[in-house]
Parts: C-alpha cells; sequence; structure tokens
C-alpha cells in the first residue's frame, strides 16, 4: 500500500501549504509536518523552514524552497505538473 501512495504523489508537485486543514490539525498531522521539515533549509536562501510559508519542492534535485524565493505562487503551483528550480532547470541533459 505504501508504494502506490508513493507511486501516486510522485506525479504530484511536491509543496507545502502554509495552513493545514481542520481534519490534518485534528489528526496531528500539523504537528508531524514541523518535525519533519524542522531541519529543512530553503535552496535559496538557506533560511530554516516556517510552517507560515509556503513551500515547493524540485522534483528533481528535491531540494526546498520558499515559494517567493523561486517566484512561485501557491496558486501557479497547483498547476505546474513537475517543479524544477532555478539549478535544475538551467542544467542541460548530457548527449
Amino acid at each position: 500500500m505504501f508504494e502506490n501512495m508513493q507511486r501516486g504523489s510522485e506525479s504530484q508537485p511536491k509543496y507545502s501549504k502554509a495552513a493545514a486543514s481542520k481534519d490534518e490539525v485534528e489528526d496531528g498531522m500539523e504537528e508531524e509536518d514541523d518535525e519533519e521539515h524542522g531541519e529543512t533549509l530553503c535552496g535559496a536562501c538557506g533560511e530554516n523552514y516556517a510552517a507560515d510559508e509556503f513551500w515547493i519542492c524540485c522534483d528533481i534535485c528535491e531540494k526546498w524552497f520558499h515559494g517567493k524565493c523561486v517566484k512561485i505562487t501557491p496558486a501557479r503551483a497547483e498547476h505546474i505538473k513537475q517543479y524544477k528550480c532555478p539549478s535544475c532547470s538551467n542544467k542541460r541533459a548530457r548527449p
């Protein structure tokens, strides 16, 4: 079952919304989210994770970025199938 959940999440963009839903708060998910991202640093500015900010994860290098640092809004992230950070976007595929 975990494999199916993991596979399904790979097709979705990875991003962290600032506000947790009511169900997540009741289930203690918000607390787990803080613990999971506690050591996470923005790949652009190097600042620590804060739950009140929008973050997005690069699907290539899997680094996390503040949305504001990479100029991605939560609304725009909803429409991105695969997010590439500026560094990965500038890399060219080798022939």
